[in-house]
């Protein structure tokens, strides 16, 4: 089965959401068994530091690769309109493989 980027970035997100419930659970289990836990273990302190941390790194990355392409002053837009974007301009009538696979639909 072909994996899409579209079906790719929701199972990630699905899979980041389910690892900060599992730490958050796992840190409550910390403060259960061991009641003399460093501070970083304990359930009051920040759980998604180096999840923020990951993104400003992979922000930084991608704008370092956006002006090695020559695009730096072009301003990201969220996944949503661009499918929206892409879903008014293209029409499966105009693809040829598209059109092969609508009248094979028809048969």
């Amino acid at each position: 089965m072909a994996e899409t980027i579209e079906t790719l970035a929701n199972r990630l997100d699905r899979l980041e959401k389910t690892l900060e419930k599992v730490t958050l659970q796992l840190s409550y289990l910390v403060d259960e068994l061991v009641p003399n836990a460093p501070d970083h273990y304990k359930t009051n302190t920040e759980v998604h530091t180096s999840n923020k941390a990951d993104k400003k790194e992979a922000t930084k990355i991608i704008n370092e690769l956006l002006e090695k392409m020559g695009i730096a002053e072009v301003e990201p837009i969220p996944v949503e309109e661009v499918r929206k974007s892409m879903a008014s301009r293209i029409r499966a009538e105009d693809n040829e493989f598209s059109r092969a696979i609508i009248e094979e639909r028809e048969k």
